[in-house]
C-alpha cells in the first residue's frame, strides 16, 4: 500500500486523481448480497438455563464514584455478574444505581457491597436495600 502511495504522488495530479478513484471503486470493500448459512450442532448449542436459586432476592444499589458508563459501570457490572450467587446485575451509570438479583441463600448485602468495593478504589456505596420489584 505504501508503495501505491508513493507511485500516485509522482505522477501529476490529475492521473493521481483517476488512480485512486480507480482503486477506491475497484479494489474497495467488496460487499456481497450472498447469504451466509452456518450450522450448529446441538453439541454446540448454548443452552440458557435459570440459575437454581433458593431465595430470589433483588437489590437496588446506589453506587459513589463511577466517572464513565464504558469502564467504570462496566466493571462493576461485569464483576457482579461473575459473583458466585448473583444471578443477574445491571449497572446504571447515569442514575449512579445498580440492580441485582441475586441468591440471599449464597449471598448477602454486605457481600454485594464488598464487592463493588473490590472493583476500584474509588467505587463506594452510598445505600443498598433489599426490594421486591426491579428497575422502580
Amino acid at each position: 500500500m505504501i508503495i501505491f502511495v508513493k507511485i500516485i504522488f509522482k505522477m501529476n495530479f490529475s492521473t493521481s486523481k483517476w488512480i485512486l478513484f480507480s482503486f477506491l471503486i475497484f479494489g474497495a470493500c467488496k460487499n456481497s448480497d450472498s447469504v451466509k448459512v452456518i450450522s450448529v450442532s446441538d453439541s454446540d448449542k448454548v443452552k440458557i438455563e435459570e440459575k437454581n436459586i433458593a431465595e430470589k432476592a433483588i437489590a437496588k444499589m446506589s453506587i459513589e464514584g463511577m466517572t464513565c458508563a464504558i469502564g467504570c459501570a462496566a466493571t462493576i457490572q461485569k464483576k457482579l455478574n461473575s459473583t458466585s450467587g448473583v444471578v443477574s446485575a445491571t449497572v446504571d451509570f447515569k442514575s449512579k444505581t445498580a440492580w441485582i438479583v441475586y441468591d440471599a441463600q449464597a449471598l448477602n448485602l454486605e457481600g454485594i457491597t464488598q464487592v463493588v468495593k473490590a472493583s476500584g478504589d474509588v467505587y463506594s456505596v452510598s445505600s443498598i436495600d433489599r426490594t421486591d420489584t426491579f428497575k422502580e
